[in-house]
């Protein structure tokens, strides 16, 4: 089972949070407190860069709802990028795809500060 990895990055709209490995029960507290660490201004956008995610179980699909009320709360926004087949079906089957900002394409940001590995 590949280990969750993020690291975090810049663009002009703001922060971005590139996920890799497996996001389940074990790893998704790891996620959500590498999001809380993550600067958000007003009018920013936090972009979850998901190229990397090899496996997404409900705890992850919780984690992305906490990291959107946590740009609501900063008064910013959240988007999901490269979101695999599989996560981008039950986003849409439990209709998250109307809640969320999906983006394709890439730019994971520069400047990164740190990766986080699960054990």
């Amino acid at each position: 089972m590949p280990h969750l990895t993020t690291s975090t990055g810049t663009t002009p709209t703001g922060p971005v949070v590139t996920v890799a490995g497996d996001l389940d029960h074990q790893s998704a507290a790891r996620l959500r407190d590498a999001l809380r660490d993550v600067p958000l201004r007003p009018g920013e956008t936090l972009l979850l860069d998901l190229h990397g995610l090899t496996f997404c179980d409900s705890s992850g699909i919780s984690v992305f709802i906490a990291a959107h009320r946590q740009a609501e709360t900063a008064q910013a926004r959240m988007a999901l990028q490269q979101v695999p087949d599989t996560v981008a079906r039950v986003l849409t089957v439990v209709g998250l795809d109307q809640v969320f900002e999906i983006r394709p394409g890439t730019g994971t940001g520069t400047g990164n500060t740190g990766t986080r590995a699960s054990a």
